[in-house]
């Protein structure tokens, strides 16, 4: 009886502790990073799945609802770029100024490329830019939810950036301009 207790003992030990290391890094990671949002920027980790539990109740049907938009700044790195929608706008809820506003964050991914459609003349070198097709999702702020369905488009932006950081090899995509923007956030902003 007592080698059979020990025999648990020992099994509990050698597989319980390792288990419950595991579920509390587990749920540790998959916290929110922020509970309240500082910065409009602190909103782009919902881009990576982490909601923040403090921003403001989004309630469809009365809108306006303030959205923080979001690009994938480099496809292999999961990092989000803010993208500024009617700048110098105030009261405006494509360009909330305050972080406690905002109800929505959008979120834009690239999915395909196409063509060559632009060139981007740099310092040292020119850079073809390739016609992108863009899928645009809306989620609350405070819980995560996805509201409404996707958008897909194809973005008509071929302004060159001033400036470029890359590692390895340098690709250039075409963005949705603030008009493509404006039109896939309509319904969901102010509805």
């Amino acid at each position: 009886m007592k080698r059979t207790v020990g025999c648990v003992v020992a099994l509990l030990i050698v597989v319980g502790l390792p288990a419950a290391g595991i579920y509390a890094v587990v749920q540790w990671m998959q916290r929110p990073v922020h509970q309240v949002a500082k910065t409009l920027h602190d909103y782009g980790t919902l881009c990576g799945g982490r909601e923040i539990p403090g921003a403001p109740a989004y309630q469809p049907g009365s809108g306006p609802h303030p959205v923080v938009v979001f690009e994938s700044a480099r496809e292999d790195d999961g990092s989000q770029s803010r993208v500024s929608l009617r700048a110098g706008e105030s009261d405006d809820p494509f360009n909330p100024e305050d972080p406690d506003q905002v109800e929505l964050v959008a979120c834009t991914e690239h999915t395909d490329a196409g063509e060559e459609v632009a060139t981007c003349d740099f310092t040292n070198e020119s850079v073809g830019m390739r016609s992108a097709t863009v899928e645009i999702t809306v989620y609350e702020a405070r819980t995560g939810d996805q509201v409404g369905e996707a958008v897909e488009l194809v973005g008509e932006d071929k302004s060159c950036p001033a400036m470029v950081t890359f590692k390895g090899d340098l690709n250039l995509y075409t963005i949705p301009s603030e008009s493509q923007y404006l039109e896939a956030l309509k319904s969901a902003v102010t509805g």
